[in-house]
């Protein structure tokens, strides 16, 4: 069943004009056909009792195990270039994090703004969308912009934050010390890499170093892969 993000009543589920076209026009749906809406992290088996208008009758809470993570995960994500921000928020959503920060850093090729930034995230915040509904979620992430890498705001770290450095590529893989945690956080540089000295600077506000391997990974790569080691670690 297609599953949307929905506004749901007692009687009826609501769907943005966006959704009612995708349902309608692309998946062609027909009288009697049933959706699952998500509202407020509750499911919703929906059926169509009519199509012009289009009308979703709420037949009530639809029962599935809740695929979300068990721990809160943030990814931090360096502005990047081309479709890279795109591709990485999308595979974040799909691996489950709570929150994408995008923030600027010393090597990053993109500049962006705060108001470019304001204008960029209706499609971010849609691409996040799209992917939770594909991948069974109850939630979209949230998407937040830092303009700097110094002085995170205490309310954006979790209670153990990595940061992903390509100069410990020999050391020990291991996210072990997620085990135990409500909350984790990974941040992963720009294709120039971090700096020393941003480093040293987010040690100092609590991170912890850590290897993704022995090989230098692209920076949306290296996203997905430390999203994939640390769910591992939480979901064994």
């Amino acid at each position: 069943m297609q599953r949307y993000f929905a506004s749901v009543t007692e009687t009826n589920i609501i769907l943005s004009k966006d959704d009612v076209f995708h349902l309608t026009k692309v998946m062609r749906a027909k009288l009697g056909d049933h959706i699952i809406a998500i509202d407020n992290k509750e499911l919703y088996l929906g059926e169509v009792t009519s199509l012009n208008p289009l009308l979703v009758v709420n037949k009530g809470i639809y029962q599935e195990d809740n695929r979300e993570l068990d721990v809160d995960t943030t990814l931090f994500f360096s502005l990047a270039k081309g479709d890279k921000i795109d591709f990485v928020i999308q595979k974040a959503t799909e691996l489950g994090v709570k929150h994408i920060v995008l923030i600027k850093t010393e090597r990053a090729v993109v500049k962006i703004s705060d108001d470019d930034f304001k204008r960029k995230l209706p499609r971010y915040l849609l691409i996040a969308k799209e992917a939770s509904e594909q991948s069974s979620r109850r939630m979209i992430p949230e998407i937040i912009y830092l303009s700097s890498i110094k002085n995170i705001p205490t309310n954006l770290l979790s209670d153990i934050n990595f940061v992903a450095y390509e100069e410990d590529a020999f050391n020990k893989v291991s996210f072990d010390d997620v085990k135990g945690k409500k909350s984790v956080s990974i941040l992963i540089g720009p294709e120039g890499g971090l700096t020393s000295n941003e480093v040293d600077l987010l040690v100092s506000q609590g991170f912890n170093r850590v290897s993704l391997g022995k090989r230098i990974l692209r920076t949306e790569t290296a996203a997905v892969a430390a999203l994939s080691m640390i769910n591992m670690v939480i979901e064994q």
